[in-house]
């Protein structure tokens, strides 16, 4: 009716109307009221509007001119060409044509009777969803006077083909089948179009699941994982919403969808048992062993292992023969490697202006552990602020692999370069250091998904059916590599004497299958099998190499002498023998509330960085390998 006068670039009005019957006055009636605003006005139009504007309507406490309005019209239906009116409120009696005046000066009819439709543009023009997804369209008109507004919800659209996809007056198109349809935008007579291209989602192809033939006690709890691969070759956990069975249940029982903790296994009885994991179709599979309670499966700090106990046959202790301490002859030529480390200028020359460099190598964990012990250490009387440099050469994603590369971007992982360059280039020169300067190395290494690699836990060579390689035990794979780094290690920064390890922390918190548990505790039995192997191969004059670690001879050149830093390991909220524990917010004693982990149950959170840093300032400071640390 009236509100039809409008220009919708520049005024945004509504109007609702109605007749009534004046018992008074004798005759029917009927009223209009109008409400708007006005909108994208060009300055110069602005500004007539508000002069047209300050005649008639006006703030009732600002007296200043307002661009919105409301008005009610009436008129009586029995007098021919009368119509009485009023505004509503705040504003004065018009006469029709006076309002029809202001309002093409603000933008009505009068003003715009020229500006037509030119054109309808539809985005996105070309793009891609599943059935069952949608995707919001939008139309935006052209007009002759150059500008453009958005017409999404005053078009009508249409999709070509129903049977593919749908579309609502809102612009929202929803994927029914597969195909490609044609969206239309029309209005005006003009039209718009665009293309939508429908998939069916991806469906599972295969089903893997984590870790990979663990041992538990009776009574023990296993954490087992699981994920989809797509047709697309995208992965998801699906766990929680995966069926968990056990093909023995006097052997092991398992949660399953729809229970607290599904793929939570328990060991029951002495055997083995199958543990499968089923998804949408799909299925994978792993057996599980179960020792009797007071069997060789428990997980046992190698600090606190007796030399009566063992893990799955093998024993404890950072050192040979169950012990904690360094042995003599790995001693002495610790304590000689100490004492060969020196200010160094980037030549690699001995000099009193000279510095030591002392860096961190790792990943994500390592980036935040260290860099809390970074900050420690200024504030520590305790360490040598003359000539010691510590630096962090650690970088989130970077797995062992990608360290074992002396040049060149490493094969396992191109994009994420070459990391001793990484660390040349971009941590030691802007500290006007140089690799020649490096001497001494902490390292804490993980691979994030063993058993989607393909690597299984250690199993007990006397259980039938056991077997324990390189090619597929993580243990294993995880010394060798450990290997590979320190020979890289060694050819980068050619006067690095000394690497302390360290395994990973607790893994049995995490919420995913990235460096979960027995995989974390077992690492530990990696570096005790390194250290040893460098251990009988210089006490054999080098001539016996281990097969798995490869030449880790010191006294030639090919790595660093090695030893055992902080254990950082521990059986969750299990205190060790010195009281150490991780915890995850448990409520009773020791932890009393106490999260040492982010969400994730694998990545330590402040509190747990800080642990592990003080686990490192403590070892550094009294360690008789370690006098370069300390003034």
């Amino acid at each position: 009716m009236f509100s039809g006068i409008f220009d919708p670039r520049h005024v945004s009005a509504v109007e609702s109307y109605d007749t009534y019957y004046d018992s008074l006055e004798g005759h029917w009636g009927w009223w209009v009221r109008i409400e708007g605003q006005f909108v994208s006005m060009a300055p110069e139009t602005r500004k007539a509007c508000d002069r047209e504007v300050q005649g008639f309507i006006r703030d009732q406490h600002t007296l200043r001119p307002q661009r919105r309005f409301a008005m009610i019209m009436q008129g009586v239906r029995n007098e021919k060409n009368s119509i009485a009116k009023r505004t509503k409120s705040f504003a004065r009696l018009l006469g029709m044509g006076a309002a029809i005046g202001w309002l093409a000066g603000c933008g009505g009819s009068l003003a715009s009777q020229s500006v037509t439709m030119v054109s309808i543009a539809v985005t996105p023009a070309n793009s891609s969803i599943q059935s069952l997804a949608t995707q919001q369209f939008t139309a935006t008109g052209a007009f002759s006077d150059a500008s453009t507004k958005d017409i999404t919800k005053s078009v009508s659209w249409t999709s070509s083909d129903v049977s593919k996809a749908t579309i609502q007056s809102s612009g929202l198109a929803s994927g029914v089948a597969a195909g490609s349809v044609t969206i239309t935008a029309a209005s005006a007579g003009k039209t718009g179009a665009a293309t939508l291209t429908i998939s069916d989602p991806p469906t599972v192809t295969s089903v893997d699941i984590s870790p990979l033939n663990p041992t538990i006690a009776a009574n023990g709890t296993q954490q087992f994982f699981a994920n989809a691969t797509y047709s697309d070759n995208s992965l998801h956990d699906v766990a929680q919403n995966a069926t968990w069975t056990s093909s023995n249940t006097n052997v092991a029982t398992v949660q399953s969808a729809g229970q607290q903790n599904p793929g939570l296994a328990m060991g029951v009885g002495a055997g083995q048992a199958t543990i499968v994991v089923a998804f949408n179709g799909k299925s994978g599979s792993t057996s599980l062993t179960v020792t009797s309670p007071s069997g060789n499966g428990a997980k046992i700090p190698l600090t606190d292992m007796t030399p009566s106990e063992n893990y799955l046959t093998f024993q404890g202790g950072l050192y040979e023969n169950s012990s904690d301490t360094v042995p003599a002859d790995h001693d002495t030529a610790g304590l000689a490697a100490a004492a060969s480390i020196q200010p160094l200028d980037t030549n690699g020359n001995p000099s009193a202006s000279g510095k030591i460099v002392f860096v961190a190598v790792g990943r994500s964990t390592v980036v935040d552990e260290f860099a809390v012990f970074m900050n420690q250490a200024p504030t520590n009387s305790g360490v040598n602020h003359a000539t010691l440099v510590i630096v962090n050469g650690a970088v989130t994603g970077a797995s062992p692999c990608v360290w074992t590369v002396v040049s060149g971007p490493p094969s396992c992982d191109p994009t994420l370069g070459n990391q001793y360059d990484r660390i040349r280039d971009m941590v030691l020169a802007p500290l006007g250091l140089a690799e020649k300067q490096v001497q001494a190395a902490w390292i804490e290494e993980y691979n994030g998904d063993p058993a989607g690699d393909g690597f299984q836990s250690l199993c007990d060579a006397t259980v039938a059916g056991c077997s324990n390689s390189v090619s597929h035990t993580e243990a294993l794979r995880y010394e060798q590599q450990l290997g590979g780094i320190l020979r890289a290690a060694k050819t980068r920064w050619p006067n690095l004497q000394q690497s302390f390890h360290s395994g990973r922390i607790y893994g049995g918190y995490a919420t995913t299958n990235h460096s979960s548990e027995p995989y974390a505790y077992e690492y530990g039995f990696s570096l005790k099998w390194l250290i040893q192997a460098q251990i009988l191969q210089v006490r054999s004059g080098g001539t016996s190499i281990d097969p798995t670690a490869g030449d880790l001879n010191y006294k030639a050149g090919a790595a660093p002498w090695m030893a055992w830093g902080p254990y950082t390991w521990a059986n969750g909220d299990t205190p060790r023998s010195d009281g150490f524990v991780w915890c995850n917010g448990q409520a009773g004693s020791p932890c009393n509330g106490e999260a040492d982990f982010q969400s994730d149950g694998t990545h330590p959170n402040a509190q747990g960085d800080e642990k592990v840093a003080n686990l490192l300032m403590n070892f550094f400071l009294n360690s008789a390998h370690t006098r370069w640390f300390r003034p």
